[in-house]
């Protein structure tokens, strides 16, 4: 599919609705900033995210994937190379297994006929069947391979998550601890964390940096209420994806810590992986958290 062209459709159907990135945001329940990233062409909605976008956009499934609006007349043909067009993306992503997730597509169409034209409505379901896979990296050594611009294979996509509050390079000696997990039993997910001690000049350019990062709200975001043991310095939050943010001692110690995942749980069992004190106050991202429940019925409200 071409992503590019979807994104501009979406844009242009958002504002022929005269609705903001975060008005339409509000209304599917993701940010501002998530709306901008598939108008942008770089990223594209989660599933369950399709139908609430489209009846918000007052555009067919078929119009989606097509990247314009299709025509009655063109429909049931669209729909046919659409359903190609799925499948053989479905045969690449699986012929070079870069991705684990595959997806098989069920389709019917459905003649109804109106007073004054008949048109052809497609509905298509996608069921995901998932291949676990875990990794666990605590090898320094392999930092850039898995954080930042230049990382890897399956850390190259973190879900549109900007990783710039962590160090683009670091300096062994002053590692002390760092892991990062990623896991996709269903969808790709990661768990990390660096800490770092600084010399004192050092420690305060980086603390400079990341002060003109900048802090995103976050409060509320699953649970989370603050920081109590550490003094939270940078922080990118996602109410969908999760967080990335540094923390420091205020002395010499800063830690950078990255959560994030998808479906408004996360997998990865973070109460083992991770020294709780690295956590956001009142985090809770386990399966059937309340603020799971709080967006569901939220996106429920739009069906």
């Amino acid at each position: 599919m071409d992503t590019i062209k979807i994104g501009k459709f979406l844009a242009e159907n958002r504002k022929k609705k005269k609705l903001t990135q975060e008005q339409l945001g509000e209304k599917i329940g993701v940010t501002a900033k998530t709306i901008s990233r598939w108008e942008n062409g770089n990223y594209m909605p989660d599933i369950s995210l399709l139908k609430p976008l489209t009846q918000e956009l007052g555009i067919t499934l078929n119009d989606f994937i097509c990247g314009e609006k299709v025509e009655v007349e063109n429909y049931q043909q669209k729909t046919e190379e659409n359903m190609d067009l799925i499948l053989q993306e479905y045969y690449q992503m699986k012929k070079q297994r870069k991705i684990l997730r595959i997806c098989l597509l069920t389709a019917c169409v459905i003649l109804v006929g109106l007073v004054f034209y008949v048109c052809t409505i497609f509905g298509a379901s996608l069921m995901l069947l998932s291949i676990h896979e875990r990794e666990v990296v605590t090898d320094i050594a392999r930092y850039t391979e898995v954080i930042g611009k230049e990382a890897k294979g399956d850390y190259q996509n973190k879900w549109g998550m900007d990783e710039s509050i962590f160090p683009q390079t670091v300096q062994i000696k002053q590692v002390k601890d760092f892991k990062i997990i990623y896991e996709n039993a269903w969808d790709a997910e990661f768990l990390g964390y660096l800490v770092m001690e600084y010399p004192q000049e050092e420690y305060a350019k980086e603390m400079q940096r990341l002060q003109e990062t900048g802090i995103q709200a976050y409060q509320g975001i699953y649970g989370v209420t603050g920081f109590s043991k550490y003094q939270l310095v940078a922080m990118e939050a996602d109410d969908y994806h999760g967080f990335v943010y540094a923390i420091t001692d205020g002395i010499s110690k800063i830690i950078y810590v990255e959560i994030i995942f998808c479906n408004y749980f996360l997998d990865i069992p973070y109460q083992q992986e991770i020294p709780t004190e690295y956590l956001p106050d009142g985090f809770d991202a386990s399966i059937d958290n309340l603020y799971q429940k709080y967006k569901m019925r939220e996106s429920n409200k739009i069906f």
